[in-house]
């Protein structure tokens, strides 16, 4: 199974039961806790079964998301928790009417730059929330580069200066 199938499998039963918003707290909550080694140890053939479903029904989460993980530990597929992430947040994103914007800027943006952002890409995104991820990129010589599910529009100087360059 893949990892996309992993997070639609994950989804539709969230959905069904409508729990997507409890389900995304708590698998940030998972991805912001677990460690490595104990998801190598939920990978390895040893520990039995048995101790490894112990050990996922002492965490505290709701049982859907349990029973996830515990069928990601039996396939020992645990490993690849990070990659369903990913897929998962996107999905519920989208259902929650969300859309994640990462912003690059060469220096930190003020509420006002951040106002008028939001201002100016709203109208892209009708009947959806903006959230932002702003990062301070040292590379950026100015302007803002913005990303949005692997699109990206760059209105960085160096960019300007690289199309400057080639036009010349």
């Amino acid at each position: 199974m893949s990892v996309s199938n992993y997070a639609k499998a994950l989804y539709a039963v969230a959905k069904e039961q409508n729990k997507i918003d409890l389900i995304t707290g708590q698998f940030d909550i998972f991805k912001d806790m677990i460690k490595e080694e104990w998801i190598s140890m939920m990978d390895s053939p040893m520990l039995s079964s048995d101790e490894k479903m112990a050990k996922i029904d002492a965490l505290d989460f709701d049982a859907s998301f349990l029973a996830f993980l515990k069928m990601l530990s039996s396939k020992h597929h645990m490993h690849y928790y990070l990659e369903i992430y990913n897929e998962w947040i996107h999905m519920s994103r989208k259902f929650q009417g969300i859309a994640h914007i990462h912003i690059y800027s060469a220096k930190s943006i003020t509420k006002e730059q951040e106002a008028t952002l939001r201002k100016v890409i709203q109208p892209r995104f009708p009947n959806q929330k903006l959230d932002f991820n702003i990062t301070i990129d040292e590379h950026l010589l100015g302007g803002v580069k913005i990303v949005h599910q692997g699109q990206s529009l760059d209105r960085s100087i160096a960019r300007e200066l690289k199309e400057l360059y080639t036009i010349i």
